[in-house]
């Protein structure tokens, strides 16, 4: 990462942008040094915008012939690969960025990949082609029915803030709820 952050700095003293302004998401997963080193984020860079995982270059260094086992889903090192990155990210107050989907003309699966992303903490995932864009925006947008839940969760907090727990139709929700429900609304512009 060093090199590359020394020529976003020449980059920007070259377009004489403010010092600082380029922000750096670097693909944290390449190696298996990397995989040991992933606490190495912590406390963030100011330029760290986000992490993400890549499996690629990692099954390169260590021989693999697939990333994905027989049913479509990561095999297991690169499903750990992703998951210490998405606790790398989360440790180091960045988003995590879900790694690339190749096939960029299966929309549907795209969408569903996309969505068991976002149910896992992800906050976004890397394109590969521009015809992913809008899958990627809108699945991981919230739902209306998110952003009302999460109203209903902020207003019932807001009501009565030495409260650690309600109930909302016969659902509990605690500190951590609040926590999400103010991320998604910050996700849908409204926080």
């Amino acid at each position: 990462m060093a090199a590359r952050y020394y020529e976003r700095l020449a980059l920007e003293a070259a377009r004489d942008m403010v010092p600082g302004q380029v922000r750096i998401s670097p693909v944290a997963t390449e190696t298996p040094a990397a995989m040991f080193n992933l606490g190495s984020y912590t406390p963030a860079h100011p330029r760290l915008a986000a992490l993400t995982s890549g499996a690629e270059d990692l099954a390169a260094v260590v021989g693999s012939t697939d990333t994905k086992d027989p049913s479509g889903d990561w095999s297991s090192p690169y499903r750990m690969a992703r998951d210490l990155c998405l606790m790398a990210a989360a440790n180091a107050g960045v988003p995590a960025l879900d790694t690339l989907y190749a096939n960029f003309r299966d929309d549907p699966g795209l969408r569903a990949a996309c969505a068991v992303s976002r149910r896992d903490g992800f906050a976004g995932r890397f394109a590969i082609h521009p015809d992913q864009v809008a899958g990627i925006n809108a699945a991981f947008a919230p739902s209306a029915a998110d952003v009302a839940l999460a109203r209903r969760i902020v207003a019932a907090f807001d009501a009565d803030p030495t409260l650690g727990t309600i109930g909302i139709d016969g659902k509990m929700y605690d500190i951590p709820h609040l926590k999400q429900a103010r991320r998604t609304l910050a996700a849908a512009d409204e926080g």
